[in-house]
């Protein structure tokens, strides 16, 4: 990994940090409102502003802007970013992935220019069209820094080889190595990292909050932001505090808003979810609004909700993506986030970052 770069940042100050924004400018701004972000806070933005989303282009002019009139803002390249080395080397298979995926920034760069891609397009002419009109964006980008090392910390956006030397680990590593809390690092410091939704860690209550795992040394942070339907936009805040520091974390969704009229307790029986990107059950008994099945990935039996299940082509018992098995326990009076109000007598929501079902009629 060649591009790192030394930070210091002082006691008594606060670090915020998010990761996986993909494309969602207001989400960005309404986090940043949210957490008082200010001219006294040191923000850092841990990777993959764009794609998937719906405004690469404008996350990435912002953040730009923001790292020119505030030079406590830094950020790391992630994986997305990374792409733009397609661009310039001319990787073909670039043009099949503008024509698959509606949302890249190059897509929006070349619709600012009147130009669509399309399977005969030329990666020349479209690398052409791009670098002419978004130059500096392109410098920008480049630039950025792989990982960034504090005194206690390393902010990186997938992960770290198992090293001596953290700094010898592959930037493609650095950048894409898959549920890194799963795995081990041999530095001493907090290694903080994004790239893989958190949920999918979870195996009883589905949460989209940030994960410590104080014995491994490391902070993951991704909510799940575009990637899942009931994700979030976190921000991970570390307030610098004299002796030690004090961690929290607030996030930010487009999910509607619903109060709750009654107290509505769990079924502890009902615990569990179904993570990406293990699919398969085993239906046992089919119930009115739930069915009792064995989830094969972890051999557990979980309550599925009956209209999330279904047969692939082959014949085979599957849930329609990551879900939610557990039901939550909510008290009147307080708001939760609905995700799903269409199945029959309960709604999936979101309380605290932690997904489950209620009772439809103790909504307001």
């Amino acid at each position: 990994m060649e591009k790192i770069k030394q930070l210091s940042i002082p006691s008594n100050a606060r670090i915020i940090v998010t990761s996986d924004i993909h494309g969602e400018i207001d989400l960005l701004k309404s986090l940043l409102k949210k957490v008082n972000f200010n001219e006294h806070d040191h923000l850092i933005i841990n990777g993959d502003l764009c794609e998937k989303g719906s405004n690469s282009k404008e996350v990435i002019r912002y953040v730009m802007e923001l790292t020119k009139s505030n030079p406590q803002v830094h950020v790391t390249e992630g994986n997305c970013e990374a792409l733009i080395e397609e661009l310039m080397n001319e990787n073909p298979k670039l043009i099949n992935y503008l024509c698959a995926r509606k949302h890249s920034v190059f897509n929006e760069w070349l619709a600012e220019q009147n130009y669509t891609v399309h399977e005969d397009a030329s990666i020349q002419q479209v690398k052409e069209i791009i670098i002419s009109n978004y130059a500096e964006e392109i410098k920008w980008l480049t630039a950025l820094p792989t990982a960034i090392e504090l005194d206690q910390y390393i902010v990186v956006h997938a992960g770290l080889e198992k090293l001596n030397n953290w700094q010898e680990t592959e930037r493609e590593t650095a950048l894409t190595i898959p549920s890194f809390l799963e795995k081990e690092h041999l530095s001493d410091k907090y290694v903080i990292v994004g790239h893989w939704p958190v949920v999918n860690y979870a195996v009883d209550l589905p949460c989209h909050n940030p994960i410590i795992d104080h014995k491994k040394k490391v902070i993951s942070i991704d909510g799940g932001n575009v990637i899942k339907s009931d994700g979030q936009l976190n921000a991970f805040i570390i307030e610098r505090l004299e002796g030690e520091d004090r961690f929290t974390h607030t996030y930010v969704d487009y999910l509607p808003i619903r109060k709750v009229r009654e107290d509505f307790m769990a079924d502890p029986e009902m615990v569990g979810t179904i993570s990406y990107p293990n699919f398969e059950v085993t239906p046992m008994e089919k119930r009115q609004h739930f069915t009792l099945c064995k989830y094969e990935n972890y051999n557990h039996i979980i309550y599925v909700k009956n209209e999330y299940l279904y047969k692939n082509d082959a014949g085979i018992d599957m849930v329609s993506g990551g879900i939610s098995c557990s039901q939550l326990s909510v008290n009147k009076g307080d708001t939760v986030s609905v995700f799903d109000a269409t199945c029959s007598g309960y709604t999936l929501v979101k309380k605290d970052g932690v997904v489950g079902w209620i009772a439809s009629d103790i909504l307001e």
